[in-house]
């Protein structure tokens, strides 16, 4: 099969995937997808911080622990904070720590750091769509009051901003964007993607949103997420151009790794949750 084919029918499995766990308001397949997802993410992020070389079943414990951390920030979300559900995590972060001080001294501090950078850059992102789902309903709110279509609208505005980079940056891409980390991507593509983000997110939060917000409202949060999407792309392939790899892992095919799919989400996730604040939705 040819490699482009690949690459969309991968696409498209992903695309109907996240749409089903994210529109259908089921708590039981929202939670296992995107679980799913923060687990294999932080271990492919620990092979390429070259994090427990020889140890992968740390590297598994990591995964489920990001994995806890965005299915109890869910809970708090729709029912309010809980402390005891945090207790285990807590305990496990300073289990890494303790754990710290019994292996190698000399990589101590970089390996450890490597290992909480891990859990705020991917659970910690993802977790916060939780609380963009629930961020203005009652604490004893049911999944079926998600504000489902609004996180929706970031997935739809990555997307199309990936789209309108690749369109334009194919056809007209001359100056490079960061040649030192994605010789592939140009500053006609990031432009292309901006515009076709600001045009999804005017038409999309206008007729979809049922959230009464000026037209202009809806085009700063498309270009926010879209600027957002790119610096997350880049951050991860800062992270493989370290790590010395082409992709993060070989799940996916045409697409690579798991977090080589979800590095444009892991930034533009936050920085649509600080616009939605700041413009009160």
């Amino acid at each position: 099969m040819k490699p482009v084919i690949k690459r969309l029918i991968t696409g498209l499995i992903y695309i109907v995937v996240i749409s089903m766990a994210v529109l259908l308001k089921k708590p039981s397949l929202y939670v296992a997808v995107f679980s799913l997802m923060i687990m294999i993410a932080i271990m492919e992020f620990c092979r390429l911080a070259k994090n427990n070389r020889t140890r992968p079943l740390r590297s598994i414990l990591d995964g489920i622990a990001g994995a806890y951390l965005f299915s109890v920030s869910l809970i708090s979300a729709v029912s309010g904070f809980e402390r005891i559900l945090f207790a285990p995590y807590i305990f496990y972060i300073i289990y890494i720590m303790v754990r710290a001080i019994y292996s190698e001294v000399k990589g101590l501090p970089q390996e450890l750091s490597r290992t909480v950078l891990g859990q705020i850059y991917i659970a910690g992102g993802m977790s916060l769509a939780n609380f963009i789902l629930f961020s203005s309903t009652p604490a004893t709110a049911s999944f079926d009051q998600a504000r489902s279509t609004l996180l929706f609208f970031i997935f739809v505005i990555i997307w199309m901003n990936d789209t309108g980079a690749y369109i334009i940056g194919s056809s007209f891409g001359k100056k490079r964007l960061f040649p030192s980390l994605s010789p592939l991507k140009s500053w006609e593509g990031f432009w292309g993607g901006l515009v076709f983000s600001m045009i999804s997110a005017a038409i999309f939060g206008h007729f979809f949103i049922e959230i009464d917000k000026p037209l202009y409202i809806w085009v700063i949060l498309g270009a926010l997420i879209s600027v957002g999407a790119t610096w997350g792309d880049l951050f991860e392939s800062s992270l493989k151009r370290n790590a010395g790899v082409k992709d993060s892992g070989r799940m996916l095919p045409g697409h690579g790794g798991m977090l080589d799919r979800i590095d444009s989400i892991l930034f533009a996730i936050p920085v649509a949750y600080i616009g939605f604040i700041l413009f009160g939705i």
